[in-house]
């Protein structure tokens, strides 16, 4: 993904649940490759509140990959999901 114009980009996202949902399958590995393509390159470098979202849950899974020996418990995986999806609705 190449480094966005942050001062073009649009500070509100008229559909932040639906791209949560598609960030989700992303990084899940469940998106086709034209969902990851579309998203990744066209909105994701338009949109700071994705952009930001994405970037976020990334470095969340990285964190807990980095220090849990096994893999996390998914009660905690869906509680931090679930405050992700609260402040995104703020």
């Amino acid at each position: 993904m190449n480094s966005p114009d942050f001062s073009k980009m649009k500070k509100d996202c008229q559909n932040q649940r639906e791209c949560f949902e598609i960030l989700q399958s992303i990084i899940d590995g469940e998106a086709t490759p034209q969902q990851k393509e579309h998203f990744m390159k066209e909105h994701l470098e338009q949109c700071m509140p994705c952009y930001k979202s994405y970037h976020l849950e990334v470095a969340i899974r990285e964190l807990l990959k980095a220090k849990c020996s096994q893999h996390a418990p998914q009660e905690l995986v869906e509680s931090i999901r679930k405050k992700v999806i609260e402040n995104l609705a703020q």
